[in-house]
């Protein structure tokens, strides 16, 4: 008996060691210039700092789950991965995502792009009805957009995938946050073969870190919100976002 209330008891000092060792999985889906990898194949870009950081006042290890978009949200709703960001909610999504307060962010600026040299206007929404228009594969929008079904959509698993549709004449148009797009289209790949069409749509819904409901830490998620805080607080979320030129 004696032995087994030692037992017991060592099992018990070893709790909170064992909660303290939990790795924070990071289901990192590319967004560029938000999440990306430097030259190095490394994951970067100011949404990545702000996770990093965040996991550094939870004294969590942090490990990237690289995946597209879909799996993405696939991992969080079988609870592989812990945590998200970058990602709208929907009702789908909210059956399996618990989106944190505070908001890091707001609003979300919402482009299109065309071949360069398609006579075709685009600067009202109804222009869009005669096109095709490239979306990248489990992205929300905006609300609108999302839920008018006259937009012929086709869809590719990323906006890089996107945008060389674009250039091959695959699509009509594409639409895509806004700094996400003129990063893609600087490249070499494709400067020269597209250009930015004068429609724009703003999205302001804010943006949040989203907790995988079937995650282990959805216990903690008190004190991860009040983590979010305190780098709210002081500053820290802007001075990364502000580097970012967000």
């Amino acid at each position: 008996m004696k032995k087994l209330i030692a037992l017991l008891l060592l099992c018990l000092a070893f709790q909170p060691a064992l909660a303290s060792a939990r790795e924070l999985v990071f289901a990192y889906n590319l967004f560029e210039p938000w999440k990306r990898l430097d030259a190095h194949g490394q994951p970067a870009g100011p949404y990545t700092e702000i996770v990093r950081a965040l996991a550094g006042r939870l004294k969590l290890p942090l490990r990237f789950l690289q995946c597209p978009l879909p799996r993405c949200l696939s991992a969080m709703r079988q609870g592989r991965a812990d945590l998200m960001i970058g990602v709208r909610p929907t009702p789908e999504r909210l059956a399996y995502l618990d989106f944190l307060e505070p908001p890091f962010a707001s609003s979300n600026h919402l482009v299109f792009y065309q071949r360069r040299g398609d006579p075709r206007a685009l600067a009202r929404y109804d222009d869009l009805l005669p096109l095709t228009v490239g979306v990248a594969e489990g992205v929300s929008y905006e609300a609108g957009f999302d839920r008018d079904l006259r937009i012929r959509r086709d869809a590719s698993p990323g906006m890089e995938s996107g945008f060389r549709k674009l250039a091959a004449g695959r699509v009509d148009a594409l639409i895509v946050n806004a700094s996400q797009g003129a990063a893609l289209a600087a490249r070499p790949e494709f400067a020269g073969r597209v250009t930015r069409a004068p429609l724009t749509l703003d999205d302001r819904h804010p943006n949040r870190l989203a907790l995988a409901r079937r995650s282990p830490l959805r216990a903690d998620k008190a004190r991860i919100e009040q983590a979010l805080r305190g780098m709210m607080a002081d500053g820290s979320v802007a001075r990364i976002l502000a580097a970012a030129g967000r």
